[in-house]
Order: structure tokens, then C-alpha cells, then sequence
């Protein structure tokens, strides 16, 4: 019997006739996700709404992609696809009453700092997954982008957030993420700013008491970092973690670090402060 070769659909081109589908509930989860990070990768939407199956997650977006209601981009075959919502996607959560707090576009190509924002997504998708069982949950989140939307300040985190804690008041956080930054010397500046927002009487947008997280992909420049905050002063309000513990661990695991060597845990170093 004579082989036949069968055609491999492309990860990046939507399949003809595929354009109408059955948008579900956990649809419309993936694509308000994604019209609020921005881009996100198959790992990442896995674990968020496919139990971490992959093979899920391919799956269901692949079926979203022919939709036409996502964009994919693949960087290279040896990496993971990354996600981005179209007019379309907009459009059916629009139709569903999912309401943003902002006003999207639709991204036409990758964001030359995507790294970046896929590092800050990495933190995001580890606190959604890891807060219930350590008894909370993100009441909001602004992102920067977002931010600036309403004003600029003098310090804009990458990400701003409160976290609901159970038996515990609610707690802001601002999030900062260093992913191999070509100027150490400006991050610095930002994160000693923060450390001086006790002393200056102000807030960052109207919070006026959050907790500074910075994440690190360079242990190296983390612990430069750490230790030229303490020598500064102590603070208590700005803690320190290695993007890999975060994603092992868990951005609620024993993994944040201030003055000493001691790790503690989100909460741990929340009732702390």
C-alpha cells in the first residue's frame, strides 16, 4: 500500500472553514485573560484554565485560533507558542458583558519587551494558582499599561495588586520584575524610590501602604540589589525572589527575602510587616 502523507495544520495559520464555533464559558475565561496580560504562552494558559494539560490547552486553542478570535506566534520550533487576543476575541467577550476597566486594542506583533511581560505574567499565573490554598485571593490587578492610562507618577509598578487574605485585612502589593535588565543602575533607582515612599509620606495611585515585591531572573543582581536596600535602611516593605523559585515554588511559597537570609512565605511576610 502506497504512503500517504498527511499535511501538518501550522502552528501559526487558522484552518479554512473553521470560523464559527461554539464559544463556552471557559472561552471567554482565556480570552479576557489574554486581553489583559496581553500575551500569554501555552504553559501559562494551561495551567490557568486546562488543569495543566498541554495537551488541553492546544487543544482549546487551537479551536479559538481558527475562530480567529486569537493570534499566535511561535519564535522558534523549540519554543512555546505565545497568545494574544484579536478584534474578534474582543468583540465576544464585549458581546458576553465581560467588562475591562481599560480599553484594549488588538496587538498586530510581538511587544519588543515581551521577556518582560511574559516574566510578569509568570508571577501573575503563580499567585492565581497558589493563593487559595494559602488562603487568599487577587481582589484587583493593574497592570502597568493600565497605569498609565490614568496619569504617571513617579513610580509606576509593573504590576499593582491587592490580595484578599482570609482572617487577615486586605493587603496592596506592587510588583517589579528585573528580567536580565540592561540597565541595573536605573532598576536600583526604582527600587530604592520605593524604599523611600515611607519616609515621603506618599503612595503609589492613591495606595498608600503596599508591599514592594521584586522579581529577579539573575540570583547575582537580586542579592545586589537585596543587600544595597538593607544597607540603606531597613524596610520590611520590600522583599526579593528569583523568578525560577517563584515558578518552582510557588509566588506564595517560602521564597521572599529582606534583610537576612531567612525565606518566608507571602503571608508569612504580609502579618509581618
Amino acid at each position: 500500500m502506497k504512503d500517504v502523507k498527511v499535511k501538518r495544520t501550522s502552528r501559526t495559520v487558522a484552518s479554512p472553514g473553521r470560523g464559527s464555533i461554539r464559544i463556552t464559558e471557559r472561552d471567554l475565561w482565556v480570552l479576557e485573560a489574554l486581553a489583559k496580560m496581553r500575551f500569554a504562552t501555552t504553559n501559562q494558559l494551561a495551567a490557568l484554565f486546562f488543569d495543566g494539560s498541554r495537551w488541553s490547552a492546544n487543544k482549546g486553542l487551537r479551536k479559538l485560533l481558527d475562530a480567529r478570535l486569537l493570534n499566535v506566534w511561535v519564535r522558534s520550533l523549540s519554543e512555546e507558542n505565545i497568545y494574544s487576543v484579536t478584534k474578534r476575541g474582543l468583540t465576544a467577550i464585549e458581546d458576553e458583558n465581560f467588562t475591562l476597566s481599560y480599553e484594549t486594542k488588538p496587538l498586530r506583533g510581538l511587544d519588543e519587551n515581551l521577556n518582560h511581560l511574559l516574566a510578569i505574567n509568570d508571577v501573575r499565573t503563580s499567585l492565581v494558582m497558589t493563593l487559595p490554598e494559602a488562603g487568599g485571593e487577587i481582589g484587583w490587578w493593574r497592570s502597568d499599561w493600565e497605569l498609565r492610562s490614568h496619569g504617571r507618577e513617579r513610580i509606576i509598578p509593573d504590576g499593582l495588586f491587592l490580595i484578599n487574605w482570609q482572617g487577615l485585612k486586605e493587603q496592596p502589593y506592587a510588583l517589579e520584575v528585573d528580567n536580565n535588565t540592561r540597565s541595573s543602575r536605573n532598576f536600583m533607582k526604582k527600587i530604592l524610590a520605593y524604599a523611600s515612599l515611607p519616609n515621603r509620606g506618599k503612595g503609589i495611585y492613591g495606595i498608600a501602604d503596599p508591599i514592594i515585591l521584586i522579581a529577579c531572573s539573575d540570583r547575582k543582581w537580586m542579592e545586589r540589589y537585596r543587600i544595597s536596600v538593607k544597607q540603606l535602611r531597613p524596610n520590611r516593605r520590600v522583599w526579593f525572589a528569583t523568578i525560577e523559585e517563584i515558578k518552582r515554588e510557588g509566588a506564595t511559597g517560602a521564597v521572599w527575602a529582606n534583610g537576612s537570609e531567612k525565606r518566608r512565605s507571602l503571608l508569612e511576610l504580609t502579618q509581618g510587616v
